[in-house]
C-alpha cells in the first residue's frame, strides 16, 4: 500500500480575531474612562460680590469641611504628608500665585495653616476662590 506525503504546510496563526478582541476592549475602556477633571475634595465655596474673576493658573489649595487638604488634586494633612511639603512640590516659581478654595464651613485653623504653610515657603500671591454673585 502506498501511501500519499502530504505537503508540509506552514503553520500560522489568524491575527484578525485577536486585533478585533483589542479593538473591543480598547473602545470599552475609553466608552467607561471619565475625562472629567473631578477635584480631590468636594468644597462649597461661600458666597461674595465681585467683579474680577479668579485666574485658574496657579496652585491650587482644597481645604474641605473636616480641614483635609489637597494640592493641586494630591492629597496633604499633616501627619502622613504635610501640606508644606506638597505645596513645595507643586511651587515652580516665588511669584507663583496660590488659590485657596476653602470650604464654606472650613476650620479656621485649616485655613490659617494653609497660609502659614504658604509663608514659610515665601509665596506672597495668595488669593481666595469664592462663588461668584451677579450683581443685580
Amino acid at each position: 500500500m502506498q501511501f500519499r506525503r502530504r505537503p508540509n504546510e506552514e503553520p500560522e496563526i489568524n491575527l484578525v480575531p485577536m486585533i478585533d478582541v483589542l479593538l473591543m476592549t480598547l473602545i470599552f475602556l475609553i466608552l467607561t474612562t471619565s475625562f472629567a477633571h473631578r477635584s480631590a475634595l468636594k468644597v462649597q465655596l461661600p458666597q461674595a460680590r465681585t467683579d474680577q474673576p479668579v485666574v485658574n493658573q496657579g496652585v491650587r489649595v482644597l481645604i474641605d469641611a473636616a480641614g483635609d487638604y489637597a494640592v493641586n488634586g494630591i492629597m496633604a494633612s499633616d501627619r502622613e504628608t504635610p501640606l508644606m511639603h506638597v505645596l513645595a512640590t507643586q511651587v515652580k516659581a516665588p511669584d507663583t500665585p496660590i488659590i485657596i478654595y476653602a470650604d464654606r464651613m472650613a476650620p479656621y485653623r485649616a485655613v490659617v495653616h494653609a497660609l502659614d504653610a504658604a509663608r514659610r515657603l515665601g509665596l506672597t500671591r495668595i488669593v481666595f476662590a469664592t462663588k461668584g454673585h451677579k450683581k443685580s
